[in-house]
């Protein structure tokens, strides 16, 4: 019997040893499994934080493209506002004020004139008006000088706020607005 305890003894040990080894193993195996979850999960998670990071990415380049096509409209804005400044500035505007007929011997002269901060027209009392900034230019048919002279201070007097300056041949080569 003292064989058969021996045997017992052993077969028991080892049972408890294979039963030890499938535990072993069946632990393992389910951390493994539950470690591949986690990993998969945390896949997941990453690929969900990439797509997103893509999708801001691609947000933020269009905002990027779109504050580029606005930053050449204002500039090409800002070129066109400059053009037109400098056009405003360029431009020269004449006002010619006709005085008399060209018929017989009259002579052309020429007068520049100023405008005062008011003037009068007729019964019209002008205040500061965008006519002050443009050059006036007479242009008398007259006999002589002192007829184109008189001709100006009746029409554009001093009292009235015109102060035109004392009439003049044109140069030569220079005709007569039309």
């Amino acid at each position: 019997m003292e064989v058969n305890l021996t045997l017992f003894v052993v077969a028991l040990l080892s049972a408890i040893g294979a039963v030890s080894i499938a535990l072993v193993r069946q632990v393992l195996f389910y951390s493994r499994r539950a470690q591949l979850l986690r990993q998969k999960e945390r896949n997941r998670e990453l690929h969900r934080k990439q797509e997103e990071l893509k999708e801001n990415y691609r947000q933020a380049q269009e905002r990027v493209r779109q504050a580029e096509v606005d930053r050449k409209a204002m500039a090409n804005q800002l070129a066109e506002a400059k053009r037109r400044v400098q056009q405003a500035e360029q431009d020269n505007y004449v006002i010619v004020h006709e005085l008399g007929e060209p018929a017989g011997g009259r002579q052309l002269f020429q007068s520049t004139m100023t405008l005062a901060s008011s003037f009068t027209i007729g019964q019209t009392l002008v205040k500061d008006c965008k006519l002050r900034n443009v050059r006036h230019l007479v242009e008398i048919w007259a006999d002589n000088a002192d007829d184109a002279a008189k001709m100006l201070r009746a029409t554009f007097s001093a009292d009235a706020g015109f102060s035109p300056s004392r009439p003049i041949p044109p140069p030569a080569g220079i005709m007569a607005a039309e």
